[in-house]
């Protein structure tokens, strides 16, 4: 009895927790990549990360974007879609995210407002609507899942990642990266 009880637990273990890695992993090899090793695509879709207070991009937001001002101005994009919460402590995440673009030279035409990214799924589902191929612009903690999901919804993706433990953000990023398990096992599990 205890043998058995001892190979449910490790299936439910590999079916919930290992399964859900391996497809991501899968599914972004070859696709993680840096501004200069970036394809060229007609879009950049940048997912949200939180606003501050004061309508400020959180500084894990600013590395994203900052991420995509580096692949606009490399000319590997020329549109970046911003994509996240119209509610936002009181804020349109992606109305914030366009004036920080903005602010950084992007010219206004080349930025497109996604106010349906309420999670990552919600903004991949959404650009599957619109786009055959992108660059996900994320951290690197969540590229993996994001371009996983990507492609689950049909898109052909690639992705380029902040580095946010290297930009100083070390706690955010542990934190966000043991974060990062679960979350993938939940998009392993959500409708194509």
């Amino acid at each position: 009895m205890a043998v058995r009880a001892l190979w449910v637990v490790v299936g439910v273990a590999f079916g919930g927790l290992v399964l859900p890695l391996i497809w991501a992993w899968g599914r972004s090899a070859g696709r993680v990549r840096s501004v200069d090793g970036a394809p060229e695509s007609e879009v950049a879709l940048v997912l949200g990360a939180g606003v501050r207070w004061d309508g400020v991009p959180s500084r894990i937001l600013q590395g994203r974007l900052d991420v995509a001002v580096a692949l606009f101005r490399a000319g590997k994009v020329r549109t970046v879609v911003v994509s996240g919460s119209p509610e936002s402590r009181g804020h349109s995440e992606p109305a914030v995210m366009r004036r920080y673009l903005l602010s950084r030279g992007i010219p206004e035409d080349a930025v497109v407002l996604d106010e349906t990214g309420v999670d990552t799924y919600s903004s991949c589902r959404t650009a599957a609507k619109h786009h055959r191929s992108l660059i996900v612009v994320t951290t690197r903690f969540h590229l993996r899942r994001s371009i996983a999901l990507a492609r689950r919804l049909g898109i052909d993706a690639c992705g380029v990642g902040h580095d946010a433990a290297a930009d100083g953000l070390r706690r955010v990023n542990a934190r966000a990266t043991r974060r990062e398990l679960l979350a993938t096992v939940k998009a392993f599990w959500l409708p194509r």
